[in-house]
């Protein structure tokens, strides 16, 4: 009986063992989850087990959508999840301290006759996908060994400088075809081809799966297939970053997608770059090759972090001027070669100690006061020095990465002591679901004296080389110039003043603007007059408040530019308008006053107010311009008072970002005076030299923008306020319509128009039609300049225009964007914002 047991349980092993069949590291395709990896799938008669591992920051965010699934490429039938391990299908689940998490899903069973299936999400808006996923050994189709695929370290030097992949080779910073396989048992060569170039890798098998590569027999070099301790130790020593850090250059960022398919959606990648002496974000677009081979040339005049952006790869990388880096995609490895590809390397290594801990400080923020606070800030930072310093002395990481590192957590140290204030207020929010369009809240604000920015001194603040920081020297930047005890606030000043304040900036009053001056002294003598001043102390703020509320009534009423109290009087009594007792008195009064007023000094009056709303918008930069350089001054001077900080390279940034905000953002360059002026209120000549090659592009892109083509400026229709956006979108009748709502002056407006550039080449023919709405905050010798090159419909609307359809659509702020039917529907009155990818699926949806 024993035995016949023992028998029965052997078969039953057997049987269970041939039912289940398991893939290790299955070959997979494009996928559009560059940190999401397939470790094992386990086929058995009843269910299909997909194990996962998903590497990402620690603390980052993810879920499991309902519709996740899984489908022979072949079929369309889905086979929908039905359970998982190690994470919740109902929340969030969220990635440990380590950085890396193993889950398993569990969904039906696979026909035994599939090989190859897709994993994906059917959700809308799901954009988790894995393609062609192999549920059986697939030879490369090079006709290359196994043995060597992936990517080969060269032992010499530790350096990423060969990968074998199914279509392609990449070596020297470049992405080669095969074109032709001559290995026996390991030995042989690898001939590749890359358009007119070719090269050949001769190939010889070492011991324990190393190989000797190289394309001379004599000199061929050891090459490692993983990446070890030992490999560390044969990394090259490198030196630390010193001064000067500038330099007009350029850097050249490539890489290789493994497994692109040219059918993907993704056609691009977007680099933005952060411009410290500008203060603005420029931003770059790669194309991708359908090989998945992209390259791009990029101004850098310092050493630092950029962002990459795209559904593939989303991230930074660093860049060097005059160098290069070439980055490997979609791979289970984030590696680099080239020149920069060593400092690249060990930031990967120190990421998670560089990183600020933002989720722990919005937890405990709420419970602490100014001192506490600034005690846990300065604790978080030693301890990740302490940390970085353990990863230096493993030799882990080179000096140029350790020195980075330690600004980095001094800095990003600083501006969150600096931002106190303002973080506390956001935990504060998110504690108790308070939206940011809420104004008031109920947190008592804490009082910040100088004593607690101590640790704001001259060297730190005014130490060029900290720019190599990543962001956080920017950061600390940025903090600075918004700092309450450096701000001037508002000033107001008559406008005699500011017509005299505009005279000294160098600019001549036109013969118009000098009989305003006439014409406003002689009004302002009419409103100091005895009766009108007792008027406005007993009326003045009803006066203000009964005028706002009726504005609309007021335009309609107007006579030749002028209204007369009387017909506003008789328009609300007929139309049953209410008028309370308090606005009634108002009237009254104003109508005894009026009778004191000849028609034709009304009518000047008016005049004068209009001429000088058209003068303060025609101004509105040079005014800018000025309040930033009394901003300036009174910002040094407590630099000074408060913290000792000098006039430097810090007040020195500060400043160039006021300049350039006038000749880069709104496009409008200083004059040669002006420009020479400004460079001499400089002390760094980097930075006064760079503030004139701005000044020359913007000069150059002006020329340029008047010979472009493809938008049109169109006059906006005149028509009832409720009418106005029909009216505009009846012109494109059976065209979708993209609807973008922004300002010259806005950064992510512009960063955003930027962005679609390709996408909108992409569709140019199929019935999408762009429409751009601005205001009159929007200067118009700036909108002039600007607008050449965007293409679309242009419409410039009136403040009342722009605020009637503000409260219409409750567009609350910029960029704000709306998709709009063929039938001139509304169909999304707030699209938001989306990658060009998630666009063009959205508007291809509607097509």
């Amino acid at each position: 009986m024993k035995k016949n047991l023992i028998v029965l349980m052997s078969l039953m092993f057997v049987i269970s063992v041939y039912s289940q069949k398991i893939i290790k590291n299955p070959k997979t395709g494009f996928s559009t989850v560059p940190y999401l990896f397939i470790n094992n799938i386990e086929m058995t008669d009843s269910m299909t087990v997909v194990s996962f591992q998903i590497s990402q920051y620690s603390g980052y965010k993810f879920s499991i959508p309902k519709k996740t699934y899984i489908k022979d490429v072949l079929k369309d039938e889905k086979l929908f999840i039905k359970s998982a391990e190690g994470v919740s299908m109902k929340g969030v689940n969220v990635v440990p301290e380590s950085g890396v998490l193993n889950y398993k899903l569990i969904f039906g069973k696979l026909d035994k006759s599939v090989t190859k299936i897709e994993y994906g999400e059917a959700n809308d808006g799901g954009d988790w996908f894995i393609h062609d996923i192999a549920l059986q050994d697939v030879p490369n189709p090079s006709g290359i060994n196994k043995e060597l695929e992936g990517n080969w370290f060269n032992t010499n030097n530790g350096n990423w400088e060969i990968g074998f992949f199914d279509n392609n080779v990449v070596y020297k910073n470049q992405v080669w075809n095969y074109e032709k396989v001559t290995l026996k048992n390991g030995n042989g060569s690898v001939r590749l081809s890359n358009k007119d170039k070719n090269v050949t890798l001769l190939v010889k098998k070492g011991k324990e799966g190393s190989y000797f590569i190289g394309e001379n027999l004599k000199s061929l070099n050891a090459f490692s297939n993983s990446f070890t301790d030992e490999l560390l130790k044969t990394i090259p020593k490198d030196v630390v970053y010193e001064m000067p850090v500038f330099k007009s250059d350029s850097a050249t960022y490539s890489g290789y997608i493994k497994n692109y398919s040219p059918k993907a959606a993704v056609k691009t990648i977007a680099i933005h770059i952060d411009d410290i002496i500008t203060g603005a974000q420029n931003t770059f677009v790669a194309q991708i090759n359908n090989n998945g081979f992209f390259s791009i040339k990029l101004p850098l005049y310092y050493p630092h972090e950029v962002w990459v952006r795209s559904s593939i790869f989303n991230g930074s990388v660093y860049l060097e001027p005059g160098k290069d880096v070439f980055q490997l995609l979609g791979d289970r490895q984030t590696i680099f070669m080239g020149e920069s590809a060593r400092i690249n390397a060990d930031l990967l290594r120190t990421q998670n100690v560089r990183r600020s801990d933002y989720e722990d400080m919005m937890r405990i923020i709420l419970d602490m006061n100014p001192q506490d606070y600034k005690i846990y800030c300065q604790g978080i930072a030693n301890k990740k020095m302490e940390s970085l310093e353990s990863i230096r002395k493993s030799n882990a990481i080179g000096s140029k990465a350790y020195q980075i590192g330690k600004l980095e957590i001094e800095y990003n140290a600083i501006a969150q002591m600096m931002n106190y204030q303002r973080d506390k207020e956001t935990a504060f929010r998110l504690k108790n679901k308070i939206p940011n369009n809420q104004m008031e809240i109920s947190l008592k604000k804490d009082t910040l004296t100088a004593d607690y920015y101590q640790f704001l001194t001259d060297d730190v603040i005014n130490n060029p080389l900290a720019v190599i920081s990543t962001h956080s020297y920017q950061n600390v930047i940025n903090s600075l110039q918004f700092l309450d005890l450096l701000r001037l606030g508002n000033f107001s000043n008559s406008f005699l003043e500011t017509a005299d304040e505009i005279e000294k900036s160098g600019y001549s009053l036109t013969k118009e603007e000098q009989q305003l001056l006439i014409d406003f002294k002689d009004v302002e003598a009419f409103q100091n007059r005895p009766a009108q001043k007792e008027f406005e102390k007993k009326y003045g703020e009803i006066s203000a408040s009964f005028f706002t509320k009726h504005q609309k009534i007021i335009k309609e009423i107007r006579k030749d530019g002028i209204y007369n109290t009387s017909d506003l009087e008789a328009y609300l009594i007929k139309n049953n308008i209410p008028i309370s007792k308090e606005e009634k008195d108002f009237i009254k009064a104003e109508k005894r006053l009026a009778k004191e007023t000849s028609p034709e000094q009304i009518k000047k009056n008016f005049a004068v107010y209009e001429a000088l709303n058209s003068f303060y918008q025609k101004h509105q930069i040079l005014l800018s311009q000025i309040y930033n350089e009394k901003r300036a001054a009174f910002r040094n001077k407590k630099l000074a008072e408060l913290f000792t900080i000098k006039e430097g390279f810090a007040t020195d940034i500060m400043k160039s970002q006021d300049i350039c905000n006038k000749v880069v953002d709104q496009l409008t360059p200083l004059s040669q005076e002006e420009l020479i002026r400004q460079q001499q209120s400089i002390q760094t000549p980097f930075i006064a030299d760079y503030i004139k090659k701005c000044n020359n592009e913007s000069l150059a892109k002006i020329q340029v923008n008047k010979l472009k083509t493809g938008y049109v400026l169109n006059e906006t229709p005149k028509t009832e306020a409720d009418k106005l956006f029909a009216e505009i979108m009846n012109k494109y009748k059976d065209k979708l319509v993209y609807v973008d709502f922004w300002a010259t002056w806005c950064g992510p407006c512009r960063s955003g128009i930027e962005r679609i550039k390709p996408l909108k080449e992409e569709m140019k023919d199929k019935g999408i039609v762009f429409v751009y709405l601005t205001n009159q905050s929007s200067p118009e010798q700036t909108y002039s300049a600007m607008i050449p090159d965007i293409k679309g419909e242009h419409y410039r609307l009136s403040t009342d225009e722009w605020n009637y359809l503000a409260a219409k659509f409750n567009i609350s702020g910029i960029p704000h964007y709306m998709l709009v039917s063929k039938d001139g529907q509304v169909i999304n009155p707030k699209l938001g914002q989306h990658s060009n990818e998630e666009l063009k699926k959205i508007l291809e949806k509607e097509l």
